[in-house]
This record gives C-alpha cells, structure tokens and sequence, in this order.
C-alpha cells in the first residue's frame, strides 16, 4: 500500500525565481477573494497578465521577506505528480497538460506568509540589507496596487490591538497568506498546510483574518475562535472579515 505523500514547505529568499513562483500562486488565488474585490471594485482581478499588479505583488514578498517567514512548497508540476485529484489514478501526468498556462507549472503550488512574534525575530545582514534594498526601491520606483497596501496593513495592526485587549496577548504569531494554486485547489492542501503552520508555531497562539465565511469552520476545525467579525463598509458595497484566533496550545508529550 502506498504511503501518502508529504507536503514540505521551503524558506523563501530573496531570489528573482523564488519571489516570483510565490506572487504569481498569491496573484491567482486571491484573485476573486471578496476582501480584494472589495478593495478593487473597479480593476480587473489579479492576473498573470497584469504587469503593475505582479510588480506589487513581487514588492509585497520582498517586504515580507525583510519583516517575516516566506515559504513555497514545490511548484505546481511536482505538486500536481504528487497529489493527483484521484489518488488511484494510474497516470497522474495526464493532470498536468491541462494547466491552462505553461508558466503556471513553475509557480509555487502553495505558498504560505507568517509573521512570528517580535522575540523571535533577529536581525541579520541579508535582513538588513534587503530593508534597505526594498526602502530604496519603493523611492525610487514605487508600486502601488489600488489602495490594497495600506488596508492590509491597517487590518493587521487592528486585529493585533483587538486581541491584545481581550486576551491580554501582544506578541503572537500572525499567518497573513496562505495560498493554494488554483490549479491544485480541492485536493486537500490547504489542510496540509494549514497542519504544517501549527506545526511551526508549536501550540503558540497564532490570528489570521478570514475573509470567506465558508472557511469559518474549516478554522475553528483546528481550535481557532472568532474573535470578531468586521464589517469593511464603502459607498456601495460591504466586504465582511472574521478575526481569527488559536490561544495557547499544550503540547503532546
């Protein structure tokens, strides 16, 4: 009986290949989420196509780099090889001409951000060095995407505030991407990887905002709790957020 495959997740650096597999799989899965679409009503989605879209998006896992944890799992292709739609199907690369674009299969086939609390996060030369880089790149030749920047940074900082005052935490793990590729969506990866960040955060408490209310439960599945929903409100429409959090976890021995 064949064992099932393991999804292993690498540390992303800033590299023109590496940085780029993770903005395009970023770009196309939150292309059609209710939050971006909210923050864009008037812009196409998030597409491969899109130069200026992709530049930001490259700018944003650079910053990301230089503040927190990027990892990629293996791009789609092997991804596709190792987790078939079908598990008992007996030639799994028939799967892999029907990605709709040859450059999607170099793409990270999932890709996951993770800010880690403030005692965990050191300063080294290539850190500082690529703040510098990414400091000197958004003066010179700035990206921006619509306005989607400085709400997801306002957000971020405004759970943290929410949590810190009912729970009484103030340094904790923050997971702000968690990305599967579309062409691999619906065979369980999300899960997995979801599993793998627990695993990496060791029962530390951990928030994420939620911004499909399917995924709800799939959350409080694995022990988080609303701690909020937030109502984003604009002439016109309502993009809804749900504050998620994970308290302090006790480990198995």
């Amino acid at each position: 009986m064949a064992s099932t495959p393991r999804l292993d997740f690498f540390r992303v650096h800033d590299d023109l290949r590496s940085v780029s597999a993770v903005a395009h799989t970023i770009s196309l899965s939150f292309s059609n989420d209710p939050l971006i679409r909210w923050l864009r009503p008037a812009v196409a989605p998030w597409m491969r196509q899109h130069t200026s879209t992709f530049n930001w998006q490259y700018r944003r896992v650079q910053r990301f780099i230089s503040e927190g944890l990027v990892f990629q799992s293996a791009p789609v292709h092997q991804i596709a090889h190792l987790f078939p739609p079908n598990r008992g199907a007996s030639d799994s690369s028939a799967f892999i001409k029907k990605i709709p674009d040859c450059h999607d299969e170099m793409d990270a086939g999932v890709a996951i951000m993770l800010y880690p609390p403030s005692r965990q996060s050191r300063w080294t030369i290539g850190r500082l060095i690529l703040t510098v880089k990414v400091w000197f790149l958004d003066l010179v030749s700035p990206v921006t995407d619509d306005g989607a920047n400085m709400m997801l940074m306002k957000s971020h900082d405004t759970s943290l505030n929410t949590i810190g005052k009912k729970y009484g935490v103030n340094d904790l793990w923050y997971l702000e991407v968690l990305a599967v590729h579309p062409f691999l969506q619906g065979r369980g990866l999300g899960s997995m990887a979801m599993q793998w960040v627990l695993d990496r955060v060791q029962g530390s408490p951990i928030f994420l905002e939620c911004t499909a209310e399917q995924n709800v439960k799939f959350y409080e599945r694995l022990g988080f709790e609303v701690v909020e929903q937030v109502d984003l409100t604009d002439e016109k429409d309502i993009a809804k957020v749900w504050l998620m959090f994970r308290q302090t976890q006790k480990l198995s021995s």
